[in-house]
């Protein structure tokens, strides 16, 4: 009767503690996806807000990179393309500071090594193909497009298109 006891209250632990861990599982998924939905919805608001408070455009170049380069505004270039990744702060698994180290630069071979300091990169990432696919969420746009907003009955789109160096003036 006494081992009977001991494999039951043995067997109830195993369950109970399974239950707990799936459901801190399912937890934090669902705040994950909250957090993802929200800051790609804040993330295209204070894009738009920039573009409103530069003058109707916003060119993505180096320059303007630069500019955003505190935790409270982080922008970076990972392979010509600019993310915002301000709202991912206290989320990245590896801490703040190798974002941090980032913010207005080109941050490629950090991003490709895990390394803000590194000076050279392989071939690909050292992210898991679910930290690629979450890096997604704050695309702004390419290197060097030009972002732009335009009023098409009361109603504001965004607009993207390529800044074209290579155009000439015909006359």
């Amino acid at each position: 009767m006494k081992k009977l006891t001991t494999i039951s209250l043995f067997i109830f632990g195993v369950v109970v503690t399974a239950l707990l861990v799936a459901g801190l599982v399912v937890y934090q998924n669902k705040k994950d996806n909250q957090i993802l939905n929200s800051s790609t919805n804040n993330l295209t608001e204070r894009t738009l807000n920039q573009i409103n408070t530069s003058g109707g455009s916003l060119i993505l170049n180096m320059a303007e990179i630069n500019k955003h380069n505190k935790k409270s505004d982080c922008w970076m270039l990972i392979n010509g393309k600019v993310y915002n990744i301000t709202s991912y702060f206290g989320s990245h698994p590896g801490g703040n500071s190798p974002m941090s180290a980032t913010c207005g630069t080109d941050a490629t071979t950090a991003y490709m090594t895990k390394d803000p300091n590194a000076s050279s990169s392989g071939n690909r990432s050292a992210h898991s193909s679910n930290a690629v696919n979450l890096l997604g969420n704050y695309y702004i746009g390419d290197l060097n497009q030009t972002i732009g907003q335009q009023k098409i009955t009361d109603t504001n789109t965004l607009v993207v298109q390529t800044n074209n160096s290579d155009d000439e003036d015909d006359d």
